[in-house]
């Protein structure tokens, strides 16, 4: 309803009393799917494109980031604002400026967008992959909409054909009133609906599971400006628990199934090992049948005087049957070594297990944001934690961003093939051995960049040159041949820098 033509009408009404004569300073995006327009009056239309959700709502002194943010149409700064106004009979706001430019705020369902027309030809969009918006005329938003009642009576008195604009809201609202009248009697109807849209009440309706803006019953608000400011405000904060709730939801459920996947597995191991025929015992039994056994035997079947059936005993040839059983003794420490282990870990598992769980009950009884957060920022911590304790690499960090090394071939595999993203950065000093490094992002500086040039250089069989070439691209365009020494890569599209070795 917040993106419904009669409020737009509204809302616009407004904004042209709220905004004629100023001057668009900056138009500007920091976020995702979103366009802060700025004027002189240090009032900011914040345009929300979201796929799933677009409005235009109104904030004063925005706080515009330092970084992330990217300038947008300086050509239009300084042009005083003339008129702002709904397209007739569609989704579709018009801010237009002096010097003949014009900015539509497209509000069209899942296709929100904002264009820049220079007099009737478009010269740019901010949503470029919306390929359809490139063909719309200016002059092409209006649309006529016929409000004679002999169209009325030829539909049959079907307002939903005739008066499109409506929406679903609205139409529920007029089917329950005129449910039953004549087509005369509900063209009465009709006009009285009209009569009220022209100068309706603004509400916010909290009846549902999302909050809504509506124009008939709820919450009242003093004008359109205060609603869709008070609507958008209160429909993130609900559809921000409700997505972070089902993200930290989805997390500890698969936690939990990795978690208990693990712990049958180690189980498994730890039956094996315990049921099975000990190394101990094996080194014993074949101690007390020395005589039994031929030299250069790859298997002996003896009698297992623990368990009173035979055993078949694996043994390497070129040992004489006392040094197999001293193997056997050497395995058994590692054996015993092996059993505390897996109970220790088992034991771990645990406990993990049950914090998993109870963090589940916790994230899906509560509907506090400021709760989920604090479970969310907890969980990014540990999960840091552990890799950090896990990580098989070198790791460097600068200006926030991990650098990863490898330590030897098979290393370097490892962190290439399974541990590097696709966007990440690739490094390796050029036409030498030495440790591939992958950069965790997909947009470093040139300082970064460097940086992780310097270490890969120290981290080869140069590093006591002054100089060194080292190779860089993102991870996508290196790949492995299954012909390939370890360590060895086939590396496209790269690019090079000319740096000094450096342990970072």
């Amino acid at each position: 309803m917040h993106n419904n033509y009669f409020f737009l009408k509204k809302l616009t009404a407004e904004l042209d009393i709220l905004l004629a004569g100023t001057e668009l300073l900056t138009c500007f995006s920091q976020e995702k799917d979103e366009v802060v327009l700025g004027f002189s009056n240090n009032r900011y239309l914040k345009c929300i494109l979201k796929p799933d959700f677009s409005a235009i709502t109104v904030v004063d002194d925005f706080n515009r980031a330092r970084k992330n943010s990217v300038s947008l149409w300086e050509e239009l700064y300084g042009n005083p604002v003339t008129e702002v106004r709904v397209f007739e009979n569609e989704r579709a706001v018009k801010i237009v400026l002096e010097g003949t430019y014009t900015l539509v705020i497209k509000l069209f369902g899942n296709r929100p967008n904002l264009l820049v027309y220079k007099g009737d030809e478009l010269m740019a969009m901010f949503n470029n992959k919306l390929l359809t918006d490139k063909a719309l005329k200016l002059e092409g938003f209006n649309r006529a909409l016929p409000c004679d009642f002999e169209t009325f009576e030829k539909l049959d008195g079907d307002y939903r054909k005739q008066f499109f604009t409506f929406g679903k809201d609205l139409f529920e609202a007029l089917d329950r009133a005129a449910e039953g009248l004549s087509i005369p009697e509900k063209w009465e109807k009709l006009g009285k609906f009209l009569s009220y849209l022209e100068h309706p009440r603004f509400y916010i309706d909290s009846g549902g599971l999302v909050p809504r803006l509506s124009l008939l019953q709820g919450e009242e608000q003093p004008d359109a400006v205060t609603a869709i400011n008070v609507f958008v405000n209160r429909y993130q904060k609900v559809t921000a628990t409700d997505r972070l709730k089902a993200d930290l939801s989805h997390k500890l459920v698969k936690d939990i199934a990795k978690t208990r996947s693990y712990m049958t597995s180690l189980q498994n191991k730890l039956d094996e090992l315990v049921s099975g025929v000990k190394n101990e015992e094996i080194g014993n039994i074949l101690m007390a049948n020395l005589h039994a056994i031929k030299e250069g035997s790859t298997e002996a079947e003896l009698d297992n005087f623990y368990s009173g059936e035979p055993v078949k005993i694996k043994l390497k040839k070129e040992l004489s049957p006392q040094k197999n059983a001293e193997a056997y003794y050497r395995k058994s420490k590692n054996e015993k070594i092996e059993i505390e282990t897996a109970e220790q870990n088992l034991a771990a598992a645990g406990r993990k297990l049950e914090n998993l769980v109870e963090r589940l009950r916790e994230v899906e009884s509560t509907e506090d944001l400021r709760q989920l957060r604090g479970v969310s920022k907890e969980m990014t911590s540990q999960a840091q934690s552990a890799l950090k304790e896990e990580l098989p690499f070198k790791e460097y960090i600068r200006k926030g961003i991990r650098i990863w090394v490898g330590r030897n071939a098979k290393n370097n595999d490892l962190l290439t093939t399974k541990y590097a993203q696709k966007d990440d950065w690739w490094l390796h000093a050029r036409d030498t051995a030495g440790s591939h490094v992958v950069i965790k992002s997909s947009d470093p500086s040139m300082e970064v960049l460097e940086y992780a040039a310097s270490i890969a250089a120290w981290y080869s069989k140069r590093k006591s040159e002054k100089l060194v070439t080292v190779i860089y691209t993102q991870k996508k365009y290196v790949r492995k041949a299954k012909n390939l020494a370890a360590g060895q890569v086939i590396v496209e599209k790269e690019k090079t820098l000319l740096v000094e070795p450096a342990d970072g």
